[in-house]
């Protein structure tokens, strides 16, 4: 990749963090969530909240990539049936090309009109629009092993391919998995390998050259909360993962994605230091492709240098020589 990633999640920040956030070393900001139901778009948090106004073309006028996030926490793949073929690994064009059209329209900045999580709906634009799309798909609880990761691994791949071929020229795609579907193990540390059979590292196989790159989440997990879990897992995720999963070179890039406020003001647990991610990482020999945190307005509260931390983590990974 050109640059390191230095990407944050906005969530429901206040407005008056834009400021602050234009003149941040933070390179990638991950501005809202996007839901779907019944092909129409539901929108969460900064889109929905902060109407009009010029906050995207601030952050563009700031040199800032501009993303929004399909799905989150409490979206369940259930939500996107209607994407595919019934019981089917194969895209539904008569599901998927509403989606797709309102995707664009978004990307584009709109006009478009959105439905809010109130079902309230509203026109609205967004200036010069989004560079790309994060899917964020975390609750795959029921689909974590054998066949029906295998199943899922297909259609999140499918979908990929869908719309390498059909966004922009350039436009990023991102996935925010969760660490234990990258795992062996599921939930538990005890052997942390590499996992070429896991739901992600198989749609990379089938897919990876239609990703940006990945934020993975080592956040909010009881399991990895140790110093040891955290290195462990780092070094998996940096040193055995993806690249043992199969995936493209370009497809090589991951970003580790660290909750950045203390519990319980965004999670119960989980929560990552900066020391105790700098001497995680210290010990690997590879370095991330960038750092992700979650999210901006709880992490600026509580510590308003983190995209410091962040660049100065980068970059003495960068100093030590390795790669």
């Amino acid at each position: 990749m050109d640059q390191e990633i230095k990407a944050v999640y906005l969530k429901a920040s206040p407005k008056s963090d834009i400021d602050q956030l234009c003149d941040s070393e933070f390179n990638t900001v991950i501005a809202t969530f996007v839901s779907f139901a019944n092909g129409q778009a539901r929108v969460d948090g900064p889109m929905a909240d902060w109407q009009p106004g010029d906050w995207i073309d601030r952050l563009h006028r700031s040199n800032k990539k501009v993303l929004f996030s399909i799905g989150g926490g409490a979206v369940k793949p259930e939500t996107l049936e209607f994407l595919f073929l019934p019981e089917s690994t194969e895209v539904s064009q008569a599901g998927y090309d509403p989606f797709l059209s309102a995707i664009l329209q978004i990307l584009q900045g709109g006009p478009i009109t959105v439905h809010s999580l109130s079902d309230a709906p509203y026109p609205t634009d967004y200036g010069q629009g989004f560079h790309g799309i994060d899917l964020d798909l975390e609750n795959f609880v029921s689909y974590s092993g054998g066949a029906q990761s295998d199943f899922w691994a297909a259609r999140l791949a499918n979908l990929n391919l869908a719309l390498r071929r059909d966004l922009p020229s350039g436009a990023l795609l991102t996935h925010a998995p969760q660490t234990p579907y990258l795992l062996i193990g599921d939930w538990g540390v005890g052997e942390v390998s590499a996992n070429p059979n896991g739901l992600y590292s198989k749609m990379m196989q089938l897919s990876g050259e239609a990703v940006s790159w990945l934020n993975v989440q080592i956040y909010n997990q009881s399991d990895f909360v140790t110093q040891q879990a955290v290195e462990n897992t780092l070094a998996v995720l940096l040193n055995d993962w993806p690249m043992a999963a199969g995936a493209s070179t370009t497809a090589r890039q991951v970003a580790v994605t660290v909750a950045m406020a203390p519990p319980p003001v965004e999670c119960s647990s989980g929560y990552v230091s900066p020391a105790q991610l700098k001497d995680a990482l210290s010990a690997l020999n590879v370095a991330p492709g960038g750092l992700n945190g979650w999210s901006y307005s709880s992490n600026n509260a509580v510590a308003p240098s983190w995209d410091q931390v962040f660049t100065q983590i980068l970059n003495a990974k960068q100093v030590s020589g390795r790669p």
